[in-house]
């Protein structure tokens, strides 16, 4: 094979400019040259350069493709490298996004981005200390509260390759457990959650508790999937069904002081922004999905105040 440098050119794609700076630095050698000075290219110079332009497409720098061809080094260890720090670059532009994600919805005073940023870059040792820090400053005072025990086994674990919607859910909670606002009212569920266990005597652990809860989606959601109004007749009766059952767990009767408690108990330890804060621990931790409790129980809130 005898091939001139336009043909070569032709053959693999490359510009007869760069075949001629590949020459140039001895990546590849024409085989002969004319009478007249111009370069001639046998097979061994097309298969090579079909390698370099292969190698360079993927983005591996001359140096190491110079080693491979030059054989300082294998091709597939140059190949394991150059993946690696693709990996690399890929983990720190899914970070950008991330972050940049943030931004839009609404991350924008520079201690905030700073704050976001740092914590989606974080070592897994140093995002276990955000977060230690962060469980301090709610559990203050209150260490032997059920829910530090259950928060503290539930940490978010990024693994060493997440999702783009695990890297997301990683920097939306760098958001929440930064916010002052969110602290506050964590730390508000907590004590009023203590006060309302020592004067009831109730847990939110407990059967009768958990029932009337359910009790709650159940109806709401079969109402919510109907269209039926808050204050309709047919909302009014699944309050009428349920409230009794959050009466009896409390060992209360129902009575409208009673509704007018349990409506202002519900608005207390309802909140959208703490269930999103365990469903993205979940996303991050790989558990499976659960549905969203809010709708169901803000549907029956108001149905709830309507029937006062």
């Amino acid at each position: 094979m005898d091939l001139s440098i336009g043909e070569v050119a032709r053959l693999t794609g490359l510009p007869v400019k760069t075949i001629r700076y590949y020459s140039d630095i001895g990546l590849v050698a024409a085989a002969s040259r004319t009478d007249a000075g111009y370069r001639r290219y046998d097979a061994a110079g097309l298969s090579r350069l079909e390698l370099i332009h292969a190698l360079r497409d993927l983005g591996v720098e001359l140096a190491s493709i110079r080693r491979v061809t030059e054989r300082q080094t294998e091709i597939e260890e140059v190949a394991r490298a150059h993946a690696d720090a693709i990996d690399l670059h890929v983990h720190q532009l899914t970070l950008r996004r991330a972050v940049l994600r943030a931004i839009a919805r609404g991350v924008t005073r520079p201690e905030e981005v700073q704050r976001v940023t740092a914590f989606a870059q974080a070592s897994a040792e140093e995002s276990r200390r955000i977060m230690e820090e962060f469980l301090d400053s709610i559990f203050a005072d209150h260490q032997d509260n059920p829910f530090a025990q259950r928060m503290r086994t539930a940490l978010p674990v990024l693994s060493d390759e997440p999702s783009a919607e695990q890297i997301d859910a990683w920097v939306e909670l760098a958001g929440l457990v930064h916010d002052s606002a969110f602290r506050a009212r964590i730390r508000e569920m907590i004590v009023e959650g203590e006060r309302a266990r020592a004067a009831s005597g109730i847990t939110e652990t407990d059967e009768a508790m958990q029932r009337a809860g359910q009790a709650v989606v159940d109806g709401a959601d079969t109402a919510i999937s109907q269209g039926v109004a808050t204050d309709s007749p047919e909302a009014l009766a699944i309050v009428n069904e349920v409230v009794p059952l959050f009466a009896a767990a409390a060992g209360k009767e129902d009575s409208p002081d009673y509704r007018r408690e349990l409506a202002k108990q519900l608005v207390r330890f309802s909140d959208r922004r703490v269930e999103r804060y365990w469903q993205l621990i979940g996303l991050i931790n790989g558990w499976p999905a659960q549905p969203s409790l809010m709708p169901p129980y803000e549907w029956f809130m108001a149905a709830l105040d309507a029937s006062s």
